[in-house]
């Protein structure tokens, strides 16, 4: 008798945080969100979105010329099992309505950031930028995360690592 695969799978990110080299006092990024979604297996292709909180402190220095995040996720992986390569993107980044700190400003929005970004594997794909002298102080962000999760996946937990970076300059 043939055995039927589950028709659940679970899976876990692991947030993971990059800094890139930035100058003295320049803009640092933070996340302790550990995401994770299901799927019911139904033979289907099927996309999931989850949300990704990450917090930007800027404490000046770089304010001028504004910053830049950036994002990578590896593959989910479950033992020999994988989704493909390419499975995640951001569809957006929800700019905050408040923000804290000294001198605190809103990040406003710049550059041609196309979504959905597919977040290659290594290195980064640009996910929101700011225009100059915006985004000062403490700003929390949410980016809606999407997975697309093949019909042919096996049942069992898949784990990814989002990794977020941030640079000085829109």
């Amino acid at each position: 008798m043939r055995s039927r695969p589950a028709r659940s799978l679970a899976v876990t990110l692991v947030a993971a945080l990059g800094f890139a080299a930035a100058a003295f006092a320049g803009p640092t990024i933070s996340s302790t969100a550990t995401p994770s979604f299901s799927v019911a297996l139904n033979g289907a292709d099927q996309t999931e979105t989850y949300q990704l909180a990450f917090t930007i402190s800027d404490t000046g220095s770089g304010k001028a010329s504004g910053w830049n995040v950036s994002a990578s996720a590896t593959q989910f992986v479950n033992g020999s099992y994988t989704f493909p390569t390419n499975a995640t993107s951001v569809t957006g980044v929800s700019p905050p309505v408040s923000c804290s700190g000294g001198n605190c400003s809103l990040p406003v929005p710049s550059g041609s950031i196309t979504y959905p970004a597919t977040l290659p594997n290594t290195g980064g794909s640009s996910i929101y930028s700011t225009e100059a002298n915006t985004g000062e102080g403490t700003n929390v962000m949410t980016a809606t995360m999407q997975v697309a999760a093949p019909a042919n996946i096996y049942a069992g937990t898949y784990t990814s690592t989002v990794t977020l970076q941030i640079a000085t300059g829109p």
